[in-house]
């Protein structure tokens, strides 16, 4: 069993944000953490930044399916080792869906968060799929609030589009990681853009493993980023 030592930071850059809700700290179902001990770290970032709440958003579609037992039996065992260390923090289960066919299959399944159903999803980062509106609408008449995962991240995406998913009610999720530059300087552009103009409904980490703890701290410290922080919406998630 790992045991982290609290350290508090000069400044609990997350306590402002409350809720951290895009990651992918539920291990070995995913890209994501690979083993419960990188779970832990990263949930214990989060705590030490000063979240109260983590929304774990294990991806489904595509490459990785994994079935409603294994997240929740992840998920479970997860909350035992945080109980266990004596971590202060709330964890809960949601995903991150690819936006695709299958997924009105079941609309009534699918792992939403928050009082609004918020439903996380993405796009392929080349091309928008020719059935988007379609599939976002059937989301929508099913009773879920659209998130659209770090938008500032497709290729495709043009002011024209951004300004058409936001006028169109969808929610917009920024990674805090294109803020540093982490994803190149397009999204980097993106993002900076997305924040000017007011557009930023939620902001998330993304975050896959511990290694992306050092960028993570460096773009909780972004000044535009701050300035914002009291309009972005993650904490009427708590």
């Amino acid at each position: 069993m790992w045991f982290f030592r609290p350290s508090p930071p000069p400044i609990n850059l997350g306590a402002e944000l409350t809720v951290e809700l895009h990651n992918h700290v539920l291990p070995g179902l995913d890209d994501g953490a690979r083993s419960m001990e990188e779970a832990v770290q990263m949930i214990f970032f989060w705590a030490e930044m000063g979240y109260q709440k983590v929304i774990t958003t294990p991806h489904i579609g595509a490459t990785f399916r994994p079935s409603p037992h294994q997240i929740e039996e992840t998920y479970s065992r997860l909350c035992q080792c945080l109980h266990e260390q004596e971590i202060p923090i709330f964890l809960t289960a949601a995903a991150e869906y690819l936006l695709e066919a299958e997924l009105k299959a079941d609309l009534t399944a699918l792992r939403a968060f928050g009082p609004k159903r918020h439903l996380l999803i993405e796009f392929g980062f080349w091309v928008l799929p020719p059935r988007w509106q379609e599939l976002t609408f059937a989301l929508q008449s099913a009773g879920y609030t659209i998130v659209i995962a770090h938008p500032e991240r497709y290729e495709f995406a043009t002011r024209e589009l951004l300004r058409r998913w936001y006028e169109q009610g969808f929610y917009l999720q920024l990674n805090l990681l294109s803020l540093v530059g982490y994803y190149g300087k397009a999204a980097l552009q993106r993002a900076e853009y997305l924040l000017e103009k007011g557009w930023v409904h939620f902001v998330g980490s993304d975050m896959h493993s511990p290694s992306q703890i050092a960028p993570l701290r460096k773009a909780l410290q972004h000044k535009t980023l701050r300035r914002r922080f009291s309009t972005f919406l993650n904490p009427s998630l708590l």
